[in-house]
């Protein structure tokens, strides 16, 4: 008897699935091969593998804002860094095949889920209580003794006690507990379809933004993530270093070989502005908003939008340069000039006839070819071209004049010297909006909690039926045997039945033997 037990599969109830079809048309092996275990796990898989080849370099938004990624990875890190661009690695998450891949995974989720989901809800939905031979005979625990309908009458109220839900008809008996424990894999798809979702959603206009925005003290930029109806304005960035004499001792030796200034925190105090419109010489029209701040990992919120304080430049840009035009032959001061770095004039009255002429503002100063040019457009190293008129010399007196520079002035009667700089600093503070994270918290919650359910709440059913005074028993668990044969068996020698064995187990040791 043992050797001709033949387990049934049981995954499905034995329900017809499409993709199991025989004569199929090009739909059902479409079909059939999205909905293939192996489709799924090979995306997966291609996906993890892909992602983790994005870690490899930093992605775009992280590499120095100054450099053109196509630039930045050739030179940095090579061959290898060539191929990562070239290959949409440097900003994989919105590349078109890496969405792709999510798109078939989603797919195949999805036909999964529905070739498997109806056909297993129809069996299940309509179980018949009187279940044929070989059915009975095809479950993984069973057994067979003589016995009465009474003894089914008498296990019934037992298995309710135990939660089991009963069905009759003609004597026989169904009992059935935890159903919903089937459900715990399509509920996983659900959250799986909505997590990837979620994630596809990025690439759509308006729900994920994320920009670094540099900004000098003082200044108001408008935030592009914002299409430019927001400004922020820089009030001022605040930076506190660890003092190793102030600090525990065992933190002291880390400072020192950190060696210079560790920073202990900074933040930027910053007010948003709304643009309501322009002016007559079109410049944007601002409304105050709101003030406040943005520290490392405190953002400054407004709407659906949160500013991080990501990061500062080490060294503060100049934000304004004085000088004094001075008479070589007197040494006189004639007049002092104030020049804004970021917006220069192009000339400066001043008293007496006296004319200085901006020529040429280099605001990074280097010489190239044995040519000045400028490296950046931040005034980190700055020198101005200037020309000098005064009344003894209309067309001007030329002179270079930089840091620690001054070429062409020594001739002249009149000359540039500087009297005083005002610094600014530069904060790189993060624009993120994130629209989608809803989709992803909530498809991560789903997912665990089919998960849970899937584990912890096996389904488990009873099958009792009654001829020419042979009670043939069958149960069924896709989870926790043991848990199965331990709850049951208790009823069934109460009521004086035999236990269930556990066919495949005895087969096994058949063979074995």
């Amino acid at each position: 008897m043992q050797q001709e037990y033949k387990q049934l599969d049981m995954r499905y109830e034995e329900a017809e699935l499409r993709s199991k079809r025989k004569n199929q048309s090009w739909i059902d092996r479409t079909w059939t091969f999205f909905s293939s275990v192996k489709v799924g796990l090979w995306l997966i898989g291609l996906i993890i593998i892909a992602s983790g080849v994005g870690t490899i370099f930093p992605q775009e938004m992280y590499i120095p804002q100054a450099v053109p990624p196509e630039e930045f990875y050739g030179k940095e890190y090579g061959t290898a860094g060539e191929i990562y661009y070239a290959l949409g690695f440097h900003n994989l998450f919105e590349s078109w095949w890496y969405i792709g891949l999510i798109t078939l995974l989603l797919l195949s989720i999805i036909i999964v889920s529905i070739d498997r989901f109806f056909p297993l809800y129809r069996a299940l939905k309509k179980q018949p209580v009187i279940q044929s031979d070989r059915f009975m005979g095809g479950q993984r625990f069973g057994a067979e003794a003589t016995g009465t309908v009474k003894q089914i009458d008498a296990i019934e109220p037992l298995l309710k006690k135990k939660g089991y839900k009963i069905r009759r008809q003609d004597g026989a008996l169904l009992a059935e507990k935890q159903r919903f424990g089937r459900w715990g894999p399509y509920i996983n798809h659900i959250g799986l379809v909505l997590f990837f979702g979620g994630a596809m959603l990025r690439i759509v206009p308006g729900m994920h933004e994320d920009e670094l925005m540099w900004i000098r003290e003082g200044e108001t930029l408008p935030v592009e993530a914002t299409d430019n109806k927001y400004y922020l304005e820089n009030n001022s960035f605040n930076i506190e270093f660890y003092d190793p004499a102030k600090e525990p001792e065992k933190f002291r030796e880390a400072l020192k070989r950190a060696g210079g200034s560790v920073p202990k925190n900074y933040d930027t105090q910053m007010t948003l502005y709304k643009k309501t419109g322009m002016t007559d010489d079109f410049k944007p029209k601002l409304e105050k908003v709101k003030s406040g701040e943005t520290a490392v990992n405190q953002p400054f919120e407004f709407g659906n939008y949160q500013v991080f304080q990501e990061q500062y430049a080490a060294d503060p840009e100049f934000k304004t340069m004085s000088f004094n035009i001075e008479n070589q032959k007197t040494g006189k001061v004639v007049d002092t000039i104030k020049v804004d770095l970021r917006n220069p004039q192009e000339t400066y009255k001043l008293k007496n006839g006296y004319d200085v002429e901006l020529k040429d503002f280099l605001p990074d100063f280097v010489v190239k070819d044995g040519k000045p040019t400028t490296n950046s457009s931040r005034p980190v190293n700055p020198a101005f071209v200037f020309t000098i008129k005064s009344p003894e010399h209309p067309k001007g007196e030329r002179s270079l004049i930089g840091i620690k520079l001054n070429v062409g002035g020594d001739k002249n009667q009149y000359k540039m010297g500087f009297a005083g700089t005002e610094l600014s600093n530069i904060t790189g503070v993060r624009i993120k909006k994130d629209l989608t994270l809803p989709f992803l918290f909530a498809g991560g919650m789903i997912f665990m909690f089919g998960l849970l359910l899937g584990m912890y709440w096996p389904h488990r059913r009873l099958w009792l039926k009654e001829r020419n005074g042979q009670i043939n028993i069958a149960g069924f668990t896709n989870k926790n045997a043991l848990g199965l044969q331990k709850e049951v068996n208790l009823a069934l020698t109460e009521v004086g039945l035999p236990q269930l064995e556990d066919r495949q187990k005895l087969r096994e040791e058949g063979e074995t033997k």
